[in-house]
């Protein structure tokens, strides 16, 4: 019942996960000496951050970089990242990985009736399915090039549930792009032909291309009165 939930069902995952995070938090205040938090330096990192009033500082809760998202977590993929630039220099390619809410692993697992925006889980774990699948094209099975690192971030759109990936990938030095020809074999603005790539032929066109819109089309999601906005 309560996949059926819709937008319970979303509170319920909201709240669930605020459950999970709280009792992480808590972990953190009462386990200071197993996480040696006392190595810390809390009085230097308290006049960084401009806390020189004693009255308001308070007992300070050091969170290590395994509790994501926080700063010292942040701090440190950041750093990571900036060390593979320097050691594998520039970045080669940059994609873009959407979620698509018309893939059939999503609408064949939707309970009847519903929308995927109703399942953010399922969503999600498709996503996921599909992004590491990507991944191991990439670097596994090299189908851009042979690679030598990468890095990659999910983020999710502000207004919908719907994840997306930027990718970063560093080629080794006989794979790097130089000329057009080399561009060329990894980027395709041409649509594929219809007979012999049927598949291709309509996820670019349904996916990739706007329209048809215009007058002949007047209910088009784009059309505002008798216009398209885009």
């Amino acid at each position: 019942m309560l996949l059926r939930g819709d937008r319970l069902w979303h509170q319920y995952i909201v709240d669930a996960y605020a459950a999970i995070k709280q009792s992480r938090l808590k972990y953190l205040r009462l386990n200071k000496k197993k996480l040696r938090a006392n190595l810390y330096q809390g009085l230097q990192d308290a006049i960084t951050t401009s806390d020189n009033n004693i009255v308001v500082i308070g007992q300070r809760i050091i969170l290590p970089s395994s509790f994501i998202v926080g700063p010292r977590h942040m701090v440190q993929n950041y750093q990571n990242a900036m060390a593979i630039y320097r050691w594998a220099s520039c970045p080669d390619v940059f994609v873009t990985f959407t979620c698509n809410p018309q893939w059939l692993e999503i609408k064949r697992a939707l309970p009847f009736g519903q929308q995927p925006q109703d399942q953010p889980d399922l969503v999600n774990r498709v996503f996921k399915i599909k992004l590491k699948e990507l991944i191991n094209d990439i670097h596994k099975k090299h189908i851009l090039g042979r690679t030598i690192a990468g890095i990659y971030v999910v983020e999710f759109q502000k207004r919908g549930l719907l994840p997306h990936a930027h990718i970063l990938i560093f080629f080794t030095k006989d794979y790097k792009p130089h000329t057009v020809k080399d561009v060329d074999r990894m980027i395709s603005v041409e649509l594929p032909n219809s007979e012999t790539n049927k598949l291709a032929h309509e996820t670019v066109t349904r996916c990739m291309m706007h329209g048809p819109c215009g007058a002949a089309f007047p209910n088009a999601l784009c059309m505002e009165e008798g216009k398209c906005e885009k």
